[in-house]
């Protein structure tokens, strides 16, 4: 379960609530809690493992881009030489913001933030879903005159 698209999948599936058996429904809410928790914790450690990868190849890339890398430093990263001089902290930022390296970081970091809102969604849903099985079930014993 690696991916958003799997966890909506997987949820599109545990959202259905069978209406013949309300008992065995409020059963299941600790086991599918657990399953979005585990999801929500991967994807929130995650985030801040993407956050400590961008903040260090951003600290790279800066020098990179102001002339100050060395020759070893380039050929550890396999990079050329970058031929422009800036100096200006926003011609760097210019080049920072659209390096290619840290935007596949910055996307990873939005999918794996996307995954931990649904997660959070999920489990609220779910934190409700007692309150929503008892009400019908009540309902259900109004209306059968109990």
């Amino acid at each position: 379960m690696d991916n958003l698209e799997d966890i909506v999948k997987n949820w599109d599936a545990d959202c259905i609530i069978d209406s013949t058996e309300p008992g065995k429904e409020l059963l299941k809410i600790p086991t599918l809690h657990n399953k979005y928790l585990k999801f929500l914790v991967k994807h929130k450690l995650a985030v801040k493992r993407i956050n400590f990868d961008y903040a260090k190849l951003r600290r790279v890339k800066e020098e990179y881009y102001n002339g100050s890398l060395s020759q070893e430093e380039l050929k550890e990263y396999g990079w050329e030489p970058f031929l422009l001089n800036i100096k200006t902290k926003m011609g760097v930022e210019k080049y920072l913001e659209s390096d290619k390296d840290l935007v596949k970081i910055l996307e990873k970091k939005i999918h794996h933030d996307e995954a931990v809102a649904v997660c959070e969604s999920i489990l609220q849903e779910l934190k409700s879903r007692t309150f929503q099985l008892r009400d019908y079930i009540s309902w259900e014993r109004f209306i059968g005159g109990n």
